[in-house]
C-alpha cells in the first residue's frame, strides 16, 4: 500500500484521500489521452472507469485501505474517508485480509459503531445480508467480532441489519455467538441475543453447545439456557462429554492453614492458591439431572460416566446427589472395568473413598475387579497413598486377600511394586506392606524365592552401588544436625541454669541450684543429649565410609538416626526443665506455658510423622487386634523411643531420695 494512502488512511484524513485519489485519476487521464492519439481502442474508455491503483494495495496482512480506515475510528473523517473509498473502489467492502476479514468484521471488533452503520448502508440491500453473514477463516462473522469486543451497541446494530444473524453459523467447526457470548461471560449480550432471536444456534466448537461453557462458567446461565432449551443437556461433543461431565469435572481444591512459600506446580493442574477454595455449588448438579435424568447415565467415549468423572475430580457431594438421587450408577464401571472408588483411588482423593467405605449400601462395590483383575485396596497399594489404604483397610468388608488376574494378592501386588532401595519406618508404602504383614495377609502361592532368580550378580551390584549413594547422600545431611545438638548440648554442661555459687562461699564454684530435685533431671538430660548426638555421628562415620560393607553401613545409619531422634528429644527435655527451675519460684504459670509451647512445636513440627504413626496404632488395633500389636515390634520401637524420658526423670527422683 502506498505509504501516504496508508497515513491518510489511519488518521482519517479524508482531503489528503481525496488529493491522492484525484491526483491519481488526473494522471491516469493524461495517459488516456496519449493512447486516444495512437489508438482508437483506447479512446472509447472515459478516465473515469479505470481502476485505482492506489487502492489496490494492501497492508502486510493483507488489508484494504478500507479495512485501515474501518478499525482505525470512528468520527467524521474517518466516515468520510470510507465514503471516498468506496466510492472509488466498491467492491473493498467484500474484499477480505489475510484472515478472510472483511472491513465490518474490523470495524465491529473496533467497536466503531458509527463506522459500521454506515458500511451496513453502504453495502445496501441487495448486498447487506451476504455481507453480515460473510464469515472469516474461523466461521466467525462480524457479530462474533462485536461480541468478543463486549461492544452492546455494535451488537444491536448488527442484529438489527439481520435479526437472523445469531443462526450463523449452525454447527460445523464454528461457534455460534451464543456460545461465544457464554465462554466470554458476556451475560447481557448472550440474553440480548435469545430475546431478538429465540431460535439462535447454540452449536460451539467440537460439538459442544453453549451449556457446555455454561456449566463451566455460570450458575445463572446455565438456568437460563434449561429453561431455552433442555435438549442441550443431550448433546454430547467429540469426546463423548455431555454439560454433565463437564460440570462434574471441576476440580475441588483445598490447601492447609499453612502457607505455601514454595508452590508444588503439576503440569495441566491448576495450583493451590493461597485462599482455601469451595466446591462449586452442588445446585449446578442438581439442575443438571433434573434436567435430563438419563444423562447420569451417560457414558464418554472412554466408557467413563458422570459419577465417575466426579469421583476423578474430588466432588464429594457430586458424588452424593448422583448415588443419592439414582443408586444404581454407583456401580457402574468405565471401560477399565472401575468403578468410582476405582477412579478416587487412582487419583488419591481420600474424602471419596471415605464415603464409600462409611456407606453400607456400597459395600458390594468395594471388593470389585476391575478389567485387571484389581480391586481399590490393590490400587491403594499401587499409589501407595497411605491414608486411603488405611481408610480401606480398617472397613471389614474390605477382602485384603483377593488375587487378581495375575494372582497377586495385595501383599504380593505391595512386595513387587516397592523398587530396590533404603526407606525410611515411616514411608507410606512400607506401612502399607507392615500393616499387611501384621494382619496375616496372605501371598501368592509359589515359591518364595523364585523371584530372587531374576536377579543376576550385575543387578544386584547396581542395587549395592544405588543403596550406597543413598547412605553417604543421606549422612551429609544428617551430620550437620547432629554436630549443632553437640555443641548446643556441649555449651549448656557450662552454662547451667541458676550460675554457680561465688569462691569466697562454701562449695564456691559449684552450681547454685545442685540440691534442686529437677537440676538432677537436667544434667541427665544434657548428658544424655551430649552423648547420643556424639554416638549417632560417630554412627554417621561407619555409614558414609565406602570401604564398609553395606550391611553394616546399613545398620549404623539405622542406629545413628535412632539416636539422633533421642539426642532431639533429651535436649528438648533439658530445656523444658531449666526454664521450670529457673522461673517456677516466681511465674509459675509462664514457665507451664513455656512447657506447653515446647510440647505443641515438638508435635506440630511433624505433623505427617505423628499422623501416620497414630493411624498405623488406630488400623492395626482395629483389624488385627490389641494384643497382636503389643507382642509385635512396635512395643519394642515405642520403648526404645522413650528411655530417655525413664532414664531423665528416673534418675531424678532416686537421686532427690538419696542425696
Amino acid at each position: 500500500m502506498n505509504p501516504e494512502l496508508l497515513v491518510a488512511a489511519c488518521h482519517g484524513c479524508h482531503t489528503k484521500l481525496t488529493s491522492l485519489l484525484n491526483s491519481e485519476d488526473q494522471d491516469t487521464a493524461i495517459v488516456v489521452e496519449i493512447d486516444r492519439g495512437t489508438s482508437t481502442a483506447a479512446a472509447s474508455s472515459p478516465a473515469s472507469s479505470s481502476p485505482s491503483l492506489l487502492l489496490q494495495g494492501v497492508t502486510s496482512d493483507g488489508d484494504s485501505a478500507l479495512h485501515v480506515v474501518a478499525a482505525a475510528g470512528d468520527g467524521d473523517g474517518y466516515l468520510r474517508s470510507a465514503e471516498v473509498i468506496h466510492g472509488k473502489a466498491r467492491h473493498l467492502l467484500e474484499a477480505r485480509n489475510k484472515g478472510w476479514k472483511t472491513p465490518l468484521h474490523c470495524a465491529a471488533r473496533a467497536g466503531n459503531v458509527e463506522m459500521l452503520t454506515l458500511l451496513i448502508r453502504l453495502a445496501g440491500e441487495e448486498r447487506v445480508r451476504a455481507l453480515l453473514r460473510t464469515e472469516n477463516g474461523v466461521g466467525e462473522t462480524a457479530l462474533h467480532e462485536a461480541i468478543r469486543a463486549g461492544d452492546v451497541r455494535a451488537v444491536d446494530v448488527l442484529m438489527t441489519a439481520d435479526p437472523c444473524l445469531a443462526r450463523v453459523p449452525d454447527g460445523g467447526a464454528g461457534s455460534s455467538p451464543l456460545y461465544l457470548a457464554v465462554a466470554l461471560r458476556r451475560y447481557a449480550i448472550a440474553r440480548d441475543l435469545h430475546k431478538r432471536d429465540s431460535q439462535l444456534s447454540c452449536s460451539g466448537p467440537g460439538g459442544q453447545n453453549a451449556l457446555h461453557a455454561a456449566v463451566l462458567r455460570s450458575e445463572e446461565m446455565t438456568k437460563l439456557l434449561l429453561e431455552w432449551n433442555k435438549q442441550l443437556t443431550k448433546q454430547q461433543d467429540e469426546h463423548g462429554n455431555t454439560p454433565l461431565h463437564f460440570a462434574l469435572s471441576l476440580e475441588s481444591v483445598t490447601r492447609g492453614m499453612l502457607p505455601l512459600y514454595a508452590v508444588p506446580v503439576k503440569k495441566g493442574k491448576a495450583i493451590a492458591t493461597l485462599l482455601n477454595i469451595s466446591e462449586q455449588p452442588l445446585e449446578l448438579t442438581r439442575q443438571l439431572l433434573e434436567a435430563d435424568a438419563y444423562s447420569a447415565f451417560q457414558p464418554d467415549r472412554e466408557g467413563s460416566f458422570p459419577i465417575h468423572i466426579a469421583a476423578s475430580a474430588g466432588r464429594l457431594s457430586a458424588v452424593k446427589v448422583l448415588v443419592t438421587m439414582f443408586p444404581g450408577c454407583a456401580g457402574l464401571c468405565d471401560s477399565d472395568g472401575r468403578t468410582f472408588v476405582h477412579v478416587a483411588v487412582k487419583k488419591k482423593r481420600y474424602s471419596i473413598v471415605a464415603y464409600a467405605c462409611q456407606t453400607p449400601a456400597l459395600s458390594t462395590i468395594l471388593n470389585k475387579h476391575d478389567i485387571e483383575g484389581n480391586t481399590a485396596l490393590h490400587l491403594a497399594v499401587e499409589v501407595g497413598d497411605w491414608m486411603i489404604f488405611a481408610r480401606l483397610f480398617v472397613n471389614n468388608k474390605v477382602d485384603f486377600n483377593l488375587p487378581n488376574n495375575k494372582k497377586h494378592t495385595p501383599l504380593e501386588f505391595s512386595i513387587n511394586t516397592i523398587p530396590t532401595g533404603l526407606y525410611c519406618l515411616l514411608n507410606s508404602r512400607i506401612l502399607i506392606q507392615e500393616t499387611l504383614i501384621a494382619a496375616n495377609a496372605t501371598r501368592g502361592i509359589s515359591r518364595r524365592d523364585a523371584d530372587m532368580e531374576e536377579y543376576s550378580p550385575q543387578s544386584e551390584a547396581e542395587n549395592e552401588e544405588k543403596g550406597s549413594a543413598i547412605v553417604s547422600n543421606s549422612t551429609q545431611f544428617l551430620s550437620v544436625g547432629l554436630v549443632l545438638i553437640t555443641t548446643m548440648a556441649f555449651g549448656a554442661t557450662f552454662a547451667l541454669p541458676g550460675g554457680y555459687i561465688a569462691d569466697d562461699h562454701t562449695n564456691g564454684g559449684t552450681p547454685t541450684l545442685a540440691r534442686v530435685k529437677q537440676f538432677q533431671g537436667f544434667m541427665m538430660a544434657n548428658t544424655l543429649a551430649f552423648f547420643c548426638s556424639s554416638l549417632a555421628v560417630l554412627s554417621l562415620v561407619f555409614a558414609g565410609t565406602p570401604t564398609v560393607e553395606l550391611p553394616m553401613r546399613y545398620m549404623h545409619y539405622n542406629i545413628s538416626i535412632w539416636l539422633s531422634l533421642n539426642a532431639v528429644g533429651s535436649l528438648a527435655i533439658a530445656f523444658a526443665i531449666a526454664v521450670y527451675i529457673m522461673i517456677t519460684p516466681v511465674a509459675a504459670k509462664t514457665s507451664l506455658a513455656v512447657i506447653v509451647v515446647i510440647l505443641s512445636i515438638g508435635i506440630l513440627h511433624s505433623p505427617s510423622i505423628t499422623e501416620k504413626f497414630t493411624v498405623l496404632l488406630l488400623v492395626l488395633c482395629i483389624r488385627p487386634g490389641i494384643l497382636p500389636v503389643l507382642r509385635s515390634s512396635i512395643s519394642k520401637v515405642m520403648l526404645l523411643m522413650c528411655w530417655p524420658l525413664i532414664v531423665i526423670f528416673g534418675w531424678q527422683e532416686l537421686s532427690s531420695r538419696y542425696q
